[in-house]
């Protein structure tokens, strides 16, 4: 009977792994495959730097401000129907994107795909706590890992595809192949994991509210919006930097998919620590410490050795963005709770986040160069370094309270 139990158990383990992978893949290439024909875009439309910039930017607004209708979503249609239903805006916005006529349409268009980024981002957290409340960690790092992967496919083969094609519209436009199988792959999920449906209000369990009133979530969320801006502003700007200053050999598109491999091997070694809440101020402090060397090293000797930089920063983040999204399910004892923390620290978050790329272009307008933009990143990781000491996990019994 044991034994049964726990195959069973591995079988829905595996189910989830594999669910959340295809999903999670679909997430990023829309955004991180601008970065490689971001130069091109620019060409083309007649845009600044701080314009071009935008369509990094945008998707980060739209994660942070459809973040607060994830809860609502799902109470009226349930977390399975709300993730197909962003997948396939996702998909279509992605074409729309790249046959877009104008500028304007084109930046339209970024605002739909980050929309269907945000809705399906915002649920994953409440997913994850009903169905592995015991082992977030791991599944944030697999969740994270996705990401990576289908960050790193954008960075490493759009440009060859834009070659390929001669046309940098393709090249933008194919990932949109990727919301399908995700589409396929959740609705296959929803047979095997039952997740609550539309929520009937009940005067016995009140609905629960986003902790704005809560110094620890501002804490939080201010630690992963800090990390976001800074990767945020190497998904945009990353490669294209690396093509105008030519500091290295490597491709533009294989640098920043270097950067986004590191990143999803990161990610995955920071889910395999323990799942249950534990204080993750050394982990923190570390990932915040390494990643600030790999912007040091950008920023002051970006000739030195710009590979080892981009690794460092890769894994520093990359630990850093598992643990930060965790840092919310430590707070928190219940599904409702983590869905309220998750939705008020991507809110939070990514409108910090959002400045990130518009810094960094900005910068680059007003400066000529790019020293004090990846000056200007290497502060953000001093920030978070800082941050470390104060972001200890709340008790059991300060949850049992909180919950009372």
């Amino acid at each position: 009977m044991t034994a049964y139990v726990h195959s069973t158990s591995a079988k829905h383990t595996l189910a989830a792994v594999i669910g959340l992978l295809i999903l999670s893949i679909a997430l990023r290439p829309a955004i991180v495959s601008i970065g490689p024909i971001l130069l091109l875009i620019q060409q083309y439309f007649q845009l600044s730097y701080t314009q071009a910039a935008l369509l990094t930017s945008i998707p980060d607004v739209c994660m942070s401000i459809f973040a607060l209708s994830g809860p609502k979503l799902i109470q009226r249609f349930g977390t399975d129907r709300c993730v197909v239903a962003a997948l396939v805006l996702l998909g279509v916005a992605t074409v729309l994107r790249a046959l877009s006529p104008s500028s304007l349409l084109l930046l339209g268009s970024t605002f739909l795909i980050g929309a269907g980024i945000a809705v399906a981002g915002a649920l994953i957290g409440v997913w994850i706590k009903s169905h592995f409340p015991h082992r977030a960690a791991f599944f944030m790092g697999i969740y994270a890992a996705g990401l990576s992967l289908g960050a790193t496919l954008g960075a490493v083969f759009t440009a060859p595809i834009a070659e390929l094609t001669q046309s940098w519209r393709v090249s933008a436009g194919v990932w949109s192949i990727l919301c399908v199988t995700a589409v396929i792959s959740w609705v296959w999920m929803s047979t095997h994991f039952v997740s609550k449906g539309p929520a009937r209000q009940t005067t016995n369990k009140p609905r629960v509210r986003l902790p704005w009133t809560k110094p620890q979530a501002w804490l939080v969320a201010l630690n992963f919006g800090a990390g976001q801006f800074v990767v945020y502003a190497l998904f945009a700007w990353l490669a294209p930097a690396s093509s105008e200053t030519a500091v290295t050999h490597l491709p533009p598109g294989v640098l920043l998919g270097l950067f986004t491999a590191v990143f999803a091997l990161a990610s995955v070694g920071a889910g395999m620590l323990p799942g249950k809440a534990h204080d993750r101020r050394p982990l923190l402090g570390f990932s915040s410490l390494v990643a600030g060397l790999g912007m040091a090293g950008m920023w002051l000797a970006p000739t030195l050795a710009p590979g080892a930089y981009v690794v460092l920063a890769a894994v520093g983040l990359g630990m850093g963005f598992t643990v930060a999204m965790t840092l919310a399910l430590d707070n928190v004892e219940s599904p409702e709770q983590a869905g309220a923390w998750t939705v008020f620290m991507l809110f939070i978050g990514y409108l910090i986040a959002a400045l990130g790329p518009l810094c960094f272009g900005a910068l680059r307008d007003h400066s000529g160069s790019y020293t004090l933009s990846y000056a200007t990143l290497f502060g953000v990781t001093i920030l978070m370094f800082c941050l470390t000491p104060i972001l200890k996990p709340a008790t059991t019994g300060k949850l049992q309270a909180a919950a009372a």
